[in-house]
């Protein structure tokens, strides 16, 4: 018996077998799950310093956009304040003919000088409300449109066909592709 129990202590049994493989395999086991643990813990942090990065960028380009957006609103109110400084900047040359005729001495001046002068400051003034875009509107012998003109007054004429234009009250204007002042005119009945 001693040498079946030697035989039997020197020989492990298959419990014993199964049992240290399985221990082996989970020893294995283990070591892939700590592996596949500590990948995970690293690409944590990795996303975690993405996600505070990322955070960071956003905020920063949120206070630039602010910041833009306020640039922009004071901009555009200087530029509404300011809009009509170039057009006074144009009148102010008219304004002085203006001045220089009133200035005038009236014993030197005949009313054809006066006259002259006036119709000058009015052909500077038409040129500068000319280029910024001012066109007067034609209305004069022209039939009657709603769109542009304003009728103040309707009279019979004779040799002229009804709604046509026949006499102007207050010249037009339009501002580019819009009407600035509508023609106050006299229309044919």
């Amino acid at each position: 018996m001693d040498e079946q129990q030697t035989t039997e202590q020197v020989m492990p049994t298959e419990k014993e077998k199964t049992r240290k493989k399985a221990l082996k395999e989970a020893e294995q086991k283990l070591g892939e799950l700590n592996k596949q643990f500590e990948t995970l813990s690293r690409d944590l942090e990795d996303k975690t310093k993405e996600l505070a990065e990322s955070k960071d960028r956003y905020l920063r380009l949120a206070a630039e956009f602010d910041n833009y957006r306020k640039r922009q609103e004071k901009e555009i109110g200087q530029i509404i304040e300011y809009a009509g400084e170039d057009v006074l900047r144009n009148i102010l040359p008219v304004l002085d003919d203006l001045e220089r005729s009133v200035k005038m001495k009236t014993e030197s001046a005949t009313v054809q000088t006066v006259q002259d002068g006036l119709e000058l400051i009015y052909k500077k003034l038409l040129k500068i409300i000319s280029d910024l875009g001012v066109q007067p509107i034609d209305s004069l012998n022209q039939p009657f449109n709603p769109d542009v003109h304003h009728a103040v007054m309707a009279r019979e004429e004779k040799d002229t066909k009804p709604d046509v234009v026949v006499d102007e009250f207050e010249k037009g204007y339009n501002y580019k592709q819009r009407v600035l002042r509508y023609a106050k005119v006299v229309v044919s009945k």
